[in-house]
């Protein structure tokens, strides 16, 4: 079978509308057989044929075929390919609309995940950034707190009631040993940090976040009590 042949075939013993990554694929299963440069070049040529999709640089799709022509994944099949089984989160709009934060209907979608091999990845309307983190139910807790932090301000139409009730939700699953691993990861700033600090002080939940924080410094975060108040207007 030739290499054309070949590659071809790997592409069609996938599921319609799976992503693959061309060079994860020819690492694992051409590397022996070809020079990567070739292997792209057959990529390429096969994605002209129609048989294959190219999404974005280095990631292609089998397209599903119908009575109505070729069909590709949607932007949130996307993203959730990159998100399934603890490989990421979805962030953003997205997230915030979903917990019911916000009625907002975002246009682009964002999602953290450890399958990129670039630290980003356009994909039409996902954003897709690199993070290698375990992606565990803690973990993502803790990215899920900094994400509404770190947004608060510019949350459009923001329920503060919701707001509050899944900060309380998430502040149930924190450990310090996710929000290091996170912290050490993604990097928040110190002002969320010390945001995180004042919710889990408020819902009595034990932690260490004083270390990351400077006593001389006035980090201009609301307080809680400020937020439940205008939760009740």
């Amino acid at each position: 079978m030739r290499n054309r042949e070949q590659i071809l075939a790997e592409f069609q013993n996938v599921p319609d509308n799976t992503l693959i990554m061309a060079g994860k694929l020819y690492r694992e299963k051409f590397s022996g057989q070809m020079s990567e440069a070739a292997f792209m070049q057959a990529v390429s040529r096969l994605s002209k044929t129609g048989k294959i999709e190219r999404l974005s640089k280095g990631i292609y799709c089998k397209p599903k075929k119908t009575r109505f022509g070729k069909i590709l994944p949607s932007d949130r099949e996307i993203a959730d390919m990159f998100t399934s089984q603890n490989k990421g989160v979805i962030v953003g709009y997205v997230l915030f609309n979903s917990l019911g934060i916000t009625t907002q209907i975002p246009k682009r979608i964002i999602a953290y995940s450890v399958l990129i091999e670039e630290k980003l990845k356009q994909i039409g309307n996902v954003t897709v950034q690199k993070y290698d983190l375990d992606y565990n139910k803690e973990e993502k807790a803790v990215i899920c707190m900094m994400e509404l932090l770190y947004h608060y301000r510019e949350i459009q139409d923001i329920n503060y009631s919701a707001f509050l009730r899944n900060m309380e939700l998430f502040s149930k699953l924190y450990t310090e040993h996710a929000f290091e691993e996170v912290q050490k990861t993604i990097g928040y700033p110190k002002w969320t940090i010390a945001f995180l600090q004042e919710a889990l002080n408020y819902y009595c939940v034990p932690n260490g976040l004083s270390r990351y924080l400077s006593s001389l410094s006035n980090y201009r975060i609301p307080k809680m009590e400020e937020l439940y108040e205008a939760a009740q207007q």
